[in-house]
């Protein structure tokens, strides 16, 4: 039976975070009751309680699921090859249809609106961030020390590099047409390659 339930709440709880995230993506954070996700997840609200504790709770769940989706894209960031083909394939992930499309714009910002009034969602990201940091940082001095790349100040060509990234994956959408995101990308890697002073392919 305990292993039943537990069973059921292993199934559950990821497909009320689901419910949980369409809603916000569709009504946004403030709309997205727990009512509501209950009524998306076909569930009693009274069972989402039981298995988060409190919609805050909840939000601190999806927060978690959402930066593990881009934890996992992190950790596919290149580590090994010849330097001139990691260079390549660091940047052919960072501007690619599946990391720009790897979680909803509007609950994206919806998270990182409320990492401004909630501190443990501000660590979450600011962590996530860091090792995001800390992975450029020591790609940029393996590339420069093989002379793939020519920068003066890693961490600042780093911090240029993460900005232009995520930048140009929010809000790409607002300023350049539909159908161009190919385009865009191969704009983006360029401006990247300067930045790096690294040569053009």
């Amino acid at each position: 039976m305990t292993g039943r339930k537990r069973q059921n709440a292993e199934e559950r709880k990821p497909a009320i975070l689901k419910a949980f995230y369409e809603v916000i993506e569709a009504e946004g954070f403030e709309n997205a009751s727990v009512a509501k996700v209950a009524k998306q997840a076909g569930v009693h609200a009274s069972l989402i309680i039981h298995y988060f504790g409190s919609k805050e709770k909840m939000v601190m769940a999806l927060v978690d699921e959402v930066l593990h989706t881009y934890a996992a894209l992190f950790a596919r960031l290149p580590e090994g090859g010849a330097p001139p083909e990691r260079l390549e394939r660091l940047l052919a992930l960072i501007w690619s249809r599946e990391w720009h499309d790897a979680a909803s714009f509007s609950v994206v910002f919806s998270f990182l609106a409320l990492s401004h009034r909630d501190p443990s969602v501000m660590d979450r990201v600011r962590n996530l961030y860091g090792h995001y940091r800390t992975y450029l940082l020591q790609q940029m001095a393996l590339l420069s020390e093989a002379g793939v790349i020519r920068v003066d100040d890693p961490t600042a060509s780093a911090e240029a590099l993460i900005s232009l990234s995520e930048g140009s994956h929010y809000f790409s959408r607002y300023h350049i047409e539909a159908g161009t995101f190919d385009a865009h990308c191969r704009h983006m890697t360029e401006a990247a390659r300067k930045i790096l002073g690294a040569e053009a392919t």
